[in-house]
């Protein structure tokens, strides 16, 4: 039976490791990065109305900008046009109801997911016209982390990070997060970092295929890396004490996401990570939580 209403989590990612490479021809960075996602997620209502257009109605988070400029919107309305350049004669539109629980702009890739779900949901309630390689290219034209929702729960990003590689799903795995509620701008992050402090250079010079058979020797990190954490430090201090108080207790199982500033650690109990929490919250403020990385993928055929 036919439905006009989708009820949808749309969950939150960290990066295990993020290197980058360089700086490419196109003004972006070339990175490699390691993404698992974890069972924090805002909620999503997501309708097909008789009623013309894209609503959104947000609660929750607070979020920088207009209704407009919201990825949901805009994903929507990107696969609205797509789905009418096949052919498709479309009447009406869709409502969503958002509930951010997600810390925005925060490394998590909330606003990411929401898109990626979205053109998930909205694709279902037409009747699937699109396939999902059509759905993750328009999300690639949204935002580096879309695709990656609209894959496995785990998965290694090469290119700008929106060019997935599915991994086998990651070991179960209680993950504490941690974020000084400091606005961390992702440009500003980038803009910091050191071309001459980068481990692995002349990479971006490679052919695309030179690329992917040195991608083999470069996962073996060891330890959990982050090439911007250095660059997000320097702008927001708190992300070091963050880092230096979880270090203490989990040596080597501590790092960045993404470009901040959220931090988190890898516990083997959920009991300490919660006991740990606890504790960083009272020593530091900022907002903490303990989370189980995800062993499937967020929504159903992926």
């Amino acid at each position: 039976m036919a439905t006009n209403t989708l009820y949808l989590r749309t969950p939150a990612k960290i990066n295990l490791s993020l290197v980058v490479l360089g700086k490419r021809p196109d003004g972006y960075h070339e990175l490699l990065t390691e993404m698992v996602m974890i069972d924090l997620y805002d909620e999503l209502l997501l309708e097909r109305t008789t009623d013309p257009g894209i609503h959104l109605r947000l609660s929750g988070r607070a979020v920088d900008g207009d209704l407009a400029s919201n990825l949901v919107v805009r994903a929507l309305s990107l696969l609205w046009e797509a789905v009418k350049k096949k052919g498709l004669i479309l009447s009406g539109g869709f409502a969503a109801d958002l509930t951010k629980r997600i810390p925005v702009g925060a490394g998590l890739g909330g606003g990411s997911s929401n898109a990626a779900i979205s053109l998930w949901g909205a694709n279902r309630l037409l009747g699937n016209p699109l396939s999902v390689d059509e759905l993750r290219e328009i999300g690639r034209g949204l935002g580096s982390d879309v695709p990656v929702f609209l894959g496995s729960p785990r998965a290694m990003g090469v290119g700008r990070g929106d060019i997935l590689i599915p991994l086998p799903p990651p070991e179960p795995m209680v993950i504490l997060l941690w974020n000084p509620e400091i606005p961390l701008s992702t440009p500003s992050v980038y803009k910091a970092i050191d071309p001459s402090a980068l481990e692995f250079k002349g990479i971006v010079e490679l052919t695309e295929k030179e690329r992917s058979n040195r991608i083999g020797s470069l996962l073996k990190f060891g330890n959990l890396v982050n090439s911007l954490e250095k660059p997000a430090i320097g702008l927001c201090p708190q992300i070091g004490k963050g880092i230096e108080f979880l270090e203490k207790i989990r040596p080597g199982n501590v790092r960045m996401t993404g470009s901040g500033p959220t931090i988190f650690a890898r516990f083997p109990e959920r009991e300490q990570a919660l006991a740990v929490s606890r504790e960083m919250k009272t020593e530091l403020g900022g907002w903490t939580g303990v989370f189980n990385v995800l062993l499937e993928a967020p929504v159903p055929g992926m």
